[in-house]
């Protein structure tokens, strides 16, 4: 058993495997890249959702996708290099790796890259960036660097660096030119960086009469890193990298960008219009499906029960909480992350508890939720003060006149009903009252402090 879901193992140019594409959105991966190849307009696409919604898994595969029909792909995860001083370092220097990787580092359009993008940072760090050898080439080159790429690009960066590195001003003329002249060298790129696609993708593109590769940039977790990082990033494309056939794709959730907005600028300006500046497209990663088990969340839960590996003895237990789990997933509109962080409670539970203890599904099930999304409820179950109106809406509990007495539904809120409802009647108590002899409990509130205590903390100290 796994007490967390393995992450998905994507390889560079592996694309939407089947098996790892569980939300079924090769659809859209191949929707978009049409437009990436259709488009030679510089675009800055913003695929947008909530935290935990898949947006870092389509955007590997995709990038998958992208390799093999040859277009250059730089995949930048902005949260893990937010700590870097200026947007435009990172980005460049992703470039520069990009062609060294390719092994096309050496050649005359890689060589006027670099020499206009260390231009290019000078213009940056002069506007008020700190100073220092490293700055003076934008942080793309370290002394290793320069031992790396070829003599003559190493002297040229050393011989800018050292000319520049007193001046404290350059001239509006040299400031445009320097920006003018490197995006006309990243211009240069995508024909340089693209690669001849595999064979069989070839077939696929006889009678395309495209002759170029973009370059498609991705920036992922753009909403979990720092607001400023995350700010400079949209600008520095904007100003710097708005080339023809150059494309940038973010994987964010754009409510948090618009929350980043408002720190930077206060609370009067307008959020919305200012993303707009710097965002082409918009694409949102929806959970549409016509049947309930085509659901987003369903085939979340189906690969996580597959994944956690839970112990054949559990399947029962399993699967009737992961059937309660979804429901108040739909009812609170929980995201994935969220779901997963459910389950991993539930497995923990599981794991240090065996199917002769009492492990009531709908109610473990249920305290697993409030463990992870309502902390406050839980500690009211630990104390065993909790009651079911507290938990009557959260958990979405309710008795339909018209249900069966063993549907789902009814099954789950009658179990909660039994161990936290003050006001139900003699006969709806006769029918439960043997589960208190079986497992020796004299009282029926004693049922959620037990589980709470007893088996979903079971290594946490009371």
């Amino acid at each position: 058993m796994r007490i967390f879901p393995p992450a998905p193992d994507i390889g560079e140019t592996e694309g939407f495997d089947p098996s790892k594409d569980i939300f079924g959105r090769e659809k859209f991966g191949a929707g978009l890249t049409n437009l990436v190849q259709s488009v030679p307009d510089p675009m800055v696409i913003a695929v947008d959702g909530q935290w935990g919604s898949g947006k870092t898994t389509f955007l590997k595969m995709w990038a998958g996708e992208l390799r093999k029909i040859g277009c250059p792909v730089v995949f930048f995860d902005a949260f893990e290099n937010d700590y870097l001083e200026d947007a435009f370092t990172a980005i460049a220097s992703e470039i520069i790796a990009l062609a060294q990787n390719l092994n096309k580092a050496d050649t005359p359009a890689a060589n006027k890259f670099l020499n206009t993008a260390v231009s290019a940072g000078k213009v940056i760090l002069r506007s008020g960036l700190k100073m220092g050898v490293k700055a003076g080439t934008a942080g793309l080159l370290d002394a290793e660097d320069l031992k790396d790429l070829s003599g003559d690009i190493a002297k040229e960066a050393s011989t800018l660096a050292d000319k520049y590195i007193g001046e404290l001003l350059t001239t509006k003329n040299e400031q445009k030119d320097a920006i003018r002249g490197f995006r006309a060298a990243l211009g240069a790129l995508p024909d340089l960086l693209a690669e001849k696609a595999p064979k069989a993708e070839k077939e696929k593109q006889e009678g395309d009469t495209r002759n170029s590769k973009p370059l498609i940039f991705i920036i992922d977790e753009l909403d979990r890193c720092r607001p400023g990082f995350a700010l400079q990033i949209l600008e520095r494309v904007k100003h710097f990298f708005n080339v023809p056939n150059v494309h940038f794709v973010l994987g964010t959730h754009l409510e948090q960008l618009r929350n980043a907005v408002i720190v930077a600028y206060g609370p009067d300006i307008d959020a919305d219009t200012y993303l707009q500046k710097f965002i082409s497209l918009r694409f949102v990663l929806v959970d549409y499906a016509r049947f309930r088990n085509e659901r987003t969340n369903v085939k979340f839960m189906e690969y996580l029960v597959k994944t956690m590996e839970f112990r054949s003895e559990d399947h029962e237990a399993v699967d009737s909480s992961a059937s309660f789990i979804i429901n108040v997933a739909e009812h609170q509109e929980l995201s994935l992350r969220t779901i997963e962080q459910i389950m991993s409670v539930l497995a923990l539970a599981l794991a240090y508890s065996s199917n002769n203890q009492l492990r009531l599904p709908a109610v473990l099930a249920g305290l697993s939720v409030l463990k992870v999304v309502a902390p406050n409820l839980y500690a009211k179950a630990k104390r065993g003060t909790l009651k079911f109106p507290d938990v009557k809406e959260i958990l979405g509990l309710q008795l339909n006149e018209n249900d069966e007495e063993d549907s789902g539904d009814s099954w789950s809120t009658n179990w909660w009903r039994f161990c936290a409802d003050e006001n139900v009647d003699e006969e709806f108590l006769l029918s439960r009252r043997q589960l208190l002899v079986t497992y020796n409990i004299d009282d029926r509130f004693h049922i959620v402090p037990h589980l709470a205590n007893n088996v979903i903390d079971r290594l946490v100290s009371v």
